[in-house]
């Protein structure tokens, strides 16, 4: 199943995917405005000049981690894909941005320090994941690189969107098989979907809430991430810029209404890091 997600996003245009429409820039601008918080530096790190540190687990081609290290943040990038490691340290180097940068798996970042950031974000890997075993290795992982009071944030694809999706894709995908495979596993194994799908995790809103909590966080906020403009993607990207800052600002009030998460393609989950006498 490995091999088969690599080869997925090895020929995949990831460079490109949260800025070529609007629908997939929302994801973007959205993520990026509720973290904004949680990466400003805190007083004595002002006084010390000394930035955030952020980790980013799936970091793809760096469209998160080469933003915030063009805000001045000290970022580590970790993604597994050869390919896509080539293409951000080319963009990196393009954008003349200072970054860590290791290939290597979310389960394991043992080459990153104990209680050494101030943020992770797990923007993609949980897409993926589908072992619940490593699931909780990737949260154990940011729980132990992370600072005492430090926040994760965790991306997850709904499952409850994904069903409707099966449906508009094709009416052959809506079987009794197909669809509680999907709501009792997060699953969908046919092999008349694509790659992407076969690959996939997907998971439910309160899922992704439960796994942080078991793993040793507190849950901060939550908010569907793209809301429903999967929905009505083509009048969406039909809107002019104006029109779209319009839309971004109505979202941005609505995304955290609970009813919500579950219809949206994207949610997130931030939480915060409890002391080791807080644990579950």
């Amino acid at each position: 199943m490995q091999e088969e997600y690599l080869q997925y996003y090895a020929s995949f245009d990831e460079d490109q995917r949260l800025t070529r429409q609007h629908i997939t820039r929302i994801e973007f601008d959205t993520t990026q405005y509720v973290l904004a918080p949680y990466v400003q530096p805190d007083s004595s790190q002002r006084d010390s000049g000394q930035p955030k540190s952020l980790t980013e687990f799936g970091a793809a081609t760096g469209r998160y981690a080469l933003f915030y290290a063009q805000q001045g943040l000290d970022v580590t990038a970790v993604e597994l894909v050869p390919e896509l490691v080539s293409q951000l340290r080319k963009n990196a180097a393009d954008a003349k941005a200072e970054l860590n940068i290791h290939q290597a798996n979310a389960t394991d970042v043992s080459f990153i320090a104990d209680a050494s950031q101030d943020v992770v974000l797990i923007l993609g890997p949980l897409y993926h994941i589908q072992q619940a075993s490593d699931r909780e290795s990737v949260m154990r992982e940011a729980y132990r690189i992370l600072k005492p009071g430090g926040v994760v944030a965790i991306a997850y694809i709904s499952r409850f969107f994904v069903a409707g999706l099966l449906a508009k894709m094709s009416a052959s995908l809506v079987t009794p098989e197909i669809l509680s495979e999907l709501r009792e596993t997060g699953l969908v194994t046919t092999p008349e979907v694509y790659r992407f799908f076969r690959t996939g995790y997907f998971a439910t809103p309160q899922e992704i809430e439960d796994l942080a909590t078991q793993s040793g966080f507190h849950i901060k906020d939550h908010l569907a991430t793209d809301g429903c403009v999967r929905y009505i993607g083509q009048q969406v990207n039909e809107l002019s810029e104006t029109q779209y800052q319009a839309w971004l600002k109505y979202h941005l009030s609505t995304c955290r209404e609970p009813s919500l998460f579950g219809t949206s393609n994207h949610g997130l989950v931030i939480a915060g890091k409890c002391d080791q006498g807080q644990r579950p």
